[in-house]
């Protein structure tokens, strides 16, 4: 590969070495049937002492659960731009992009997702795989390297933030359609919801003004005394 066919990001210096990322300019489809460009994946070759190999970064909405009302099932909060990310360093059977990363011998197994807006959780599990589809814990020495690999990483590619802001509008512009519709179903469902709580709110306001109020209560009480024609019957 030709120096024109990466952007150079940078390197760190890790606890076993130093580590270098190369950004490049034009991601490889990992997916040919994919029917998009996927302009919103960052692929950075890596290599260092005993690793190398290609990781993809995509930007993630960073939806964590919120329950709106009590009775019903929990629903995910929203964000117009993703904040997140999901880092495919290793092949993986439903991920949005792959990696091919080999680290200390392993050659690594699926991905992390990177939250931003509650607590992460850097000691993820790390696999490799073996024997074609099948994968397995990774080697002590290998989680350990790939854990601190990746999140040296992560940092790096946020310090770039116009880049992660076209990435994130990439996919914001790529999701717009699905999310709508989503939105719209939600919408219609939230709506009738309201609806019959807005016809309970007012039933229960004429009930507790009937009980709460001296003069409406004995007036209530009154008018439901046998009339005399009904004491005579």
């Amino acid at each position: 590969m030709s120096t024109t066919e990466f952007e150079y990001a940078g390197h760190v210096g890790l606890s076993f070495g130093t580590v270098y990322f190369e950004r490049l300019a034009e991601e490889p489809n990992d997916k040919p049937w994919a029917t998009t460009d996927r302009s919103w994946v960052t692929a950075y070759r890596v290599t260092g002492p005993r690793i190398r190999g290609t990781v993809r970064i995509i930007p993630k909405y960073d939806e964590p659960l919120a329950t709106w009302h009590n009775n019903g099932p929990n629903e995910n909060a929203w964000e117009f731009l993703p904040t997140g990310f999901y880092v495919g360093y290793g092949r993986a059977h439903h991920a949005d992009c792959e990696g091919d990363l080999e680290v200390w011998g392993s050659t690594l197994a699926e991905g992390v997702h990177v939250f931003t807006k509650r607590d992460m959780d850097w000691n993820f599990s790390v696999r490799r795989r073996e024997g074609g589809i099948d994968d397995y814990p990774a080697p002590r020495g290998t989680r350990d390297k790939a854990r601190e690999l990746i999140r040296a990483l992560v940092e790096l590619h946020q310090q770039d933030a116009m880049h992660v802001y076209t990435k994130a509008v990439a996919l914001a512009r790529e999701k717009r359609a699905k999310r709508t519709a989503a939105l719209r179903e939600e919408y219609r469902e939230v709506d009738r919801i309201l609806r019959e709580l807005q016809g309970r709110h007012a039933e229960l306001q004429v009930r507790r003004s009937l009980m709460e109020g001296e003069w409406s209560f004995e007036t209530a009480i009154d008018e439901a005394a046998p009339t005399a024609d009904a004491q005579t019957a």
